[in-house]
């Protein structure tokens, strides 16, 4: 076959693999809380989000009073920013705090740079950033190749 005739063709496949990358369905969320990972359950608040192509997942590791529940799970994409939220069941009165671990996974997202905000219940949103990593040369032009959760 003549070197000429496969030039079209790598074009045509190029082109494919960078429209690979870009979201053709809106975005949509799947949460769950992740019961057995005691690993995470620091009694802290804390933001992890971290990217792969078009899905981000989010992992959140929160201190709630024993037998709260969430519920009212939401996701919004504002400029470049994913607010993440939901609300708590009630708690009874003087329950002890205990750790809470869950995720939120986003598919469909756009190829652009990000913020991460969580907020559970009534308190103010924690704020977290990706970031490149570091030392890392990439093979192709996808900044998302390799990410690291940052804080801002």
């Amino acid at each position: 076959m003549n070197r000429f005739a496969l030039f079209p063709v790598a074009i045509v496949l190029a082109a494919a693999y960078a429209f690979a990358d870009s979201p053709t369905a809106p975005p949509k969320m799947t949460f769950r809380v992740l019961q057995g990972d005691t690993h995470l359950s620091a009694f802290e608040h804390d933001v992890m989000p971290y990217r792969s192509r078009d899905v981000v997942i989010v992992v959140i590791k929160d201190t709630v009073r024993c037998g709260q529940k969430p519920i009212n799970t939401s996701f919004a994409i504002k400029a470049s920013q994913i607010a993440l939220h939901f609300d708590l069941t009630p708690a009874a009165p003087a329950a002890p705090t205990c750790p809470l671990v869950s995720e939120f996974k986003i598919e469909n997202v756009p190829n652009q740079e990000l913020t991460v905000a969580f907020s559970g219940g009534h308190e103010a949103a924690i704020v977290a950033s990706m970031q490149q990593c570091p030392n890392y040369n990439p093979k192709t032009d996808d900044v998302w190749e390799c990410l690291v959760p940052g804080r801002k």
